[in-house]
């Protein structure tokens, strides 16, 4: 079997997560603290840390912070090496 038809499901699967994960982001435009925490693996310290050094955007009602997920998806394409993946399957 070649590389390529071995790697093929799992870029299938990975397609499909990434479809999921789209559907949910489309209906909600903002992360919360715990989202971060939940997706990303983020403490409360690193969140806080982030939000002063200016590196997650964010605005803030009352006690509540909201991150805007389109804003933290710019970042994660930017600092991303994906395209190294990519050209590695053709």
């Amino acid at each position: 079997m070649k590389a390529t038809e071995e790697i093929e499901p799992i870029i299938n699967l990975l397609k499909e997560i990434n479809f999921k994960l789209d559907s949910r982001r489309q209906a909600k435009k903002y992360y919360r603290n715990q989202d971060l925490k939940d997706c990303f693996g983020l403490s409360d310290n690193t969140i806080i840390s982030y939000r002063d050094k200016n590196i997650l955007p964010f605005s803030k009602i009352g006690e509540i912070y909201y991150y805007p997920i389109s804003e933290i998806d710019s970042i994660l394409q930017k600092n991303s090496n994906f395209d190294l993946f990519k050209n590695k399957l053709h």
